[in-house]
């Protein structure tokens, strides 16, 4: 892994999308250590914990499949 020397993130207006994508790649391990930490919140007092985020979307995707499939 490259470490690299620690730096403001400082959001600038107008800038391209290209910019954008490449600090979302450069910030990509901050990004997924909060996207991990909301979930890890969100799901603690449940009795299954972090596992019911995955349980859920597929526990919907079965109930839609059987309502609206097409016969």
């Amino acid at each position: 892994m490259i470490h690299r020397p620690k730096e403001p993130l400082v959001i600038e207006p107008g800038r391209t999308q290209l910019h954008y994508w490449r600090d979302l790649w450069h910030y990509r391990e901050l990004f997924y250590f909060l996207a991990w930490r909301d979930i890890v919140v969100r799901y603690k007092q449940t009795a299954i914990g972090v596992l019911w985020a995955l349980i859920r979307p597929v526990l919907t995707l079965i109930v839609f499949t059987v309502v609206f499939q097409g016969g």
